[in-house]
Order: C-alpha cells, then sequence, then structure tokens
C-alpha cells in the first residue's frame, strides 16, 4: 500500500539520486547508478559496481588505518611509529571524505538547481511541474515547504519556485568566494603539518638519523607523542575556523538527505534528549581529580577542589549544543519563511492566516515559532506581543520591526517582507565573508600554539639530540 502511493507521486522532474532512493524505499532493487526508465523508476535487479564515500564506512576507514599502521610498525620498527602513522591515515581520509563530500554536494546542489529551473519553466508554461525530491536537502525542503503554501493559500508557486532559484545562486557566488578567501588558511595547515617530516629529513642531509632518536628512545617517543597530539589539535582548530567561514553546517549536520529521511521514517521522528545534568559535575570531578593526582597534597587538594567547581559553573552557564543547533537551524530557514509569508500576503490572506500557512509548510524549531505567533496573532495579540517569539534571534529584529510599522500605520507588508528576505540574505553572505577572511587572519593561533611546537619536538629535538649523542 505504501509503495505503491511512493510510486504514484513520481513526477516529470526528478532527481537521479531521489530516483535511487525511492527505488530502494519501495522495494525497486539495489541501490546504485544504472540507467532508468521513462517513469523515472530503477529496473529491477539493477547492479551498482563501484564505492561511494557513502559506502566508505568508519569501519572501512578503521580497517585501513589499522592496516597501515601495522604496516609502518613493522617498516620503522617499532609500534609508537605505527600508532602514529594509523592515525595520520584516519586524519587523511577523513580530509579525502570531507572533499569527496563536498564536490558531490555542489554536483548535487547544481543539479538540483538545474531541476528547479526546469520546472519553473514548465509551470510557466501551463504544465504540472511536479517536484517530487531533490538532491539537495536545502532545496528539498524550501521547495516541499513552497509547495505546500502554494496548495494551502492559492500563491504563486512559479513565483515562489524561481525566487528560490534565483537567491540560492546568489547564496552559492558568496559561498564560493568565501570558499575561494578560506583556501589559503587550509593549505597553509597542511603546509605546516608536513614541517616536521622536513626536520628529520635536514637531520639525515646532515649525518643524523634522527628518525632513531625519535622513535627508540624514551624522550624521542615523548616527543613524537607530544607531536602528534599538538598536530591533530591544530588540524581540528583550523577546521572549526574554516567552518566560521564557509556555508553553514546546519544542512549539513541536521538537514542532509532530508528526502531519504522522509522515505525512511515517515511515521514519527524521535525527540533529543535533554542532556543530562549531571555532565558538568562529572567534567568537574575528572578535571578537580586530575589537578589532585598532578599535586598530591593539601595544596593540590585545595586547586583541584578549585579546577572542579570553576569547570562546573562553565559548562552550567554553557549553552547547550542541541539549542544552538536549534538556533541556528531557525536563523537559516527565517529568509525563505519570510519570503513565503509575503507571497502569501500578495496572494489575498491575512497576516494571521499566512504566518499559520507558513508555520505548516516549514519544518523544524522556525516552523513550531511562527505557529505561536500565528496564533498569537489569532486570540488578538499586538505586533509587539506575537512576534516576541523571535526575540532571541538578532536578525529577525528587522522583520519584527516592518510588522510594527505596518501594524501602527496600515501601511503594505509584502513588499517590506520580500526585502526584509533580501537583506537577510545579504547579511548571511556578508557574514561568510568576514568570517572566511577572519579564518585568515586567526590561522595564526593554531600556527603559533600547536604546528610550530610539534614541529619543535618532532623536527629539531630528535636532530639536536642525535648532533649531541655524535658529538658527546
Amino acid at each position: 500500500m505504501r509503495a505503491d502511493r511512493l510510486r504514484g507521486l513520481v513526477g516529470p522532474v526528478f532527481a537521479p539520486a531521489a530516483r535511487r532512493r525511492l527505488a530502494r524505499a519501495t522495494g525497486g532493487g539495489p541501490a546504485g547508478r544504472t540507467s532508468y526508465g521513462d517513469d523515472g523508476m530503477e529496473p529491477e535487479g539493477a547492479a551498482r559496481p563501484g564505492v561511494t564515500v557513502d559506502s566508505w564506512s568508519p569501519g572501512r576507514t578503521r580497517l585501513l588505518a589499522a592496516g597501515v599502521g601495522v604496516g609502518g610498525w613493522l617498516a620503522l620498527g617499532s609500534p609508537v611509529g605505527g600508532l602514529i602513522v594509523a592515525g595520520y591515515t584516519v586524519l587523511a581520509l577523513r580530509m579525502w571524505r570531507d572533499q569527496r563530500a563536498g564536490r558531490r554536494e555542489a554536483v548535487h546542489r547544481e543539479a538540483a538547481l538545474d531541476l528547479l529551473a526546469a520546472s519553473v519553466a514548465e509551470l510557466r508554461a501551463g504544465g504540472v511541474g511536479a517536484v517530487l525530491l531533490l538532491p539537495d536537502d536545502d532545496l528539498d525542503r524550501s521547495v516541499h515547504a513552497a509547495q505546500r503554501l502554494a496548495a494551502s493559500t492559492g500563491a504563486p508557486l512559479a513565483d515562489l519556485l524561481e525566487r528560490l532559484e534565483a537567491q540560492s545562486r546568489a547564496a552559492d557566488r558568496a559561498d564560493a568566494a568565501a570558499h575561494a578567501q578560506a583556501a589559503g588558511a587550509q593549505l597553509t595547515a597542511v603546509l605546516l603539518a608536513a614541517l616536521p617530516v622536513g626536520g628529520i629529513g635536514l637531520g639525515y642531509l646532515i649525518g643524523v638519523d634522527a628518525l632513531r632518536i625519535l622513535l627508540h628512545t624514551p624522550t624521542g617517543v615523548a616527543c613524537a607523542c607530544g607531536a602528534a597530539v599538538l598536530q591533530a589539535a591544530g588540524l581540528a582548530w583550523t577546521r572549526r575556523l574554516q567552518r566560521t567561514g564557509g556555508r553553514s553546517a546546519v544542512g549539513r549536520s541536521t538537514g542532509r538527505f532530508t528526502a531519504r529521511r522522509r522515505l525512511r521514517g515517515l511515521p514519527l521522528r524521535r525527540a533529543v534528549a535533554p542532556p543530562s545534568r549531571r555532565t558538568p559535575w562529572l567534567f568537574g570531578v575528572v578535571a578537580g581529580g586530575a589537578v589532585f593526582a598532578l599535586l598530591p597534597s593539601a595544596t593540590g587538594a585545595v586547586l583541584g577542589t578549585g579546577v572542579a567547581a570553576g569547570t562546573v559553573l562553565v559548562l552550567r552557564r554553557m549553552e547547550p549544543a542541541a539549542t544552538r543547533a536549534e538556533r541556528e537551524r531557525a536563523l537559516a530557514d527565517l529568509p525563505w519563511a519570510v519570503d513565503l509569508i509575503g507571497t502569501a500576503l500578495r496572494a489575498g490572506a491575512p497576516l494571521d492566516h499566512a504566518v499559520l500557512s507558513v508555520a505548516t509548510a516549514l519544518d523544524g524549531p522556525l516552523g513550531t515559532r511562527l505557529q505561536r505567533i500565528g496564533r498569537s496573532l489569532r486570540l488578538g495579540a499586538t505586533a509587539a506581543e506575537a512576534w516576541s517569539h523571535l526575540a532571541d534571534l538578532p536578525p529577525a529584529r528587522r522583520l519584527v520591526t516592518a510588522v510594527e510599522r505596518s501594524a501602527a500605520n496600515g501601511s503594505a507588508l509584502a513588499g517590506a517582507l520580500h526585502r526584509c528576505a533580501d537583506d537577510l540574505r545579504a547579511d548571511t553572505a556578508v557574514r561568510r565573508q568576514a568570517g572566511a577572511q577572519r579564518a585568515g587572519v586567526l590561522i595564526v593561533l593554531p600556527l603559533g600554539l600547536c604546528f610550530l611546537p610539534a614541529f619543535v619536538l618532532a623536527g629539531l629535538v630528535p636532530v639536536v639530540l642525535a648532533v649531541l649523542g655524535e658529538v658527546l
């Protein structure tokens, strides 16, 4: 029954990735690269050779890293060397997966925009222009929200999709510029991570075996482990700096493969469990115990108690990750929601009905907030009282101001909402470019605190010890 209903939803504009997922959901054969019929479905029993990025599981990564680590152990004659080689193998595979996933997502997004343009052209020509699933998750959610809003309010779907395509292409151009600005920081991190190898090679050029000191003496092993930890921390720090300048991670973390999850779990979505209140106390006890273990005395006990109390206080004041992710997702959906409300107003819907229709069309935390706003407006609340549900979103102040101004003097609200949505998108693009420029400057922090000390430990200290050993 469910399979027949899903097969009946196939439209004339349908992405290959969505076809494969729909074929798997309806029992249409194994997933893979193959040809499709005119109905958009995958033939029964089609084969899918090859390994994709999705199929490269973490278990396979760990297996390959273990194999490379054993090979490094045998080649270097040191278990520490094997562990370090295995760790760098994991890091290299993760970087490879991220690059492949980024290129794949870019291809999927371009294909989704092309499908969206084809659907708009079909709508303009008087056709149906049905778009069931798109390979890009952000566009897929936005298109389905536009379809639901058009069905409930009579808003022109072609105008909505055309505006979505134009704004998405403009956002992609801004993301490409920000990524180009952040490329220098990424290349700098890779070059700095290779500095210890250059130091060891320099030792061989002057005739000393720095690698033997590094892997077969207690001091060298300590230096090697410390350098590996520092480099891992530096790479993680640099990666975090790059994320602040690139595209928002909301779509990659919470909205990835939304269409697949929609088909996989239609009944209900499990609620995310709130963080435990005992977690700060646990970290506080661990931090205080570590201080007392380093200083087993009365002074250490006092310092450990202070460190434990400070750790608990800081962790309890930190914003939970779930709350931060919810707010970031609401901010990411805000410009499109404002566009949808403005289009519904142009279609003749009153403000409360437009807000409730958009809340129903959108899923996620912003839809919940808009539902509260619509209900408040329907119950007779003032504009300031109803729109106070967006008070914790600083970019939404411009939206609230426009609504309050319209309620006070009776001016048209639809045009102001479209201008507000454009301003929100422009501010987002500016923040991304500013973050990319900031990342290029802040790269000096992992450089001075992580990469250079790692170079001293793994590249200079073994060479100096080897030279002193030969001289003395």
